[in-house]
């Protein structure tokens, strides 16, 4: 679920919708754990986890190259 964060009296909240707590049967006054991710703008894309391949030997790049994209004329 994807939320905003909105004015609330003088703090800040979330809301969940009446979607969200029938999807996961909860009630007022349940306890629950939330994990918070903050959302990139739009167009913004991390590739920090994308694996990366090095090699002291530059030859095992040109045949990784070779592995991945076929052989280039």
């Amino acid at each position: 679920m994807i939320a905003e964060i909105k004015k609330w009296g003088n703090s800040l909240g979330i809301r969940l919708s009446r979607r969200e707590l029938r999807r996961y049967g909860l009630k007022e006054g349940d306890v629950i754990k939330v994990s918070i991710e903050k959302v990139r703008p739009e167009g913004e894309v991390d590739l920090s986890k994308i694996p990366t391949f090095s090699d002291p030997d530059s030859r095992m790049s040109e045949r990784h190259d070779r592995y991945l994209y076929g052989e280039q004329r």
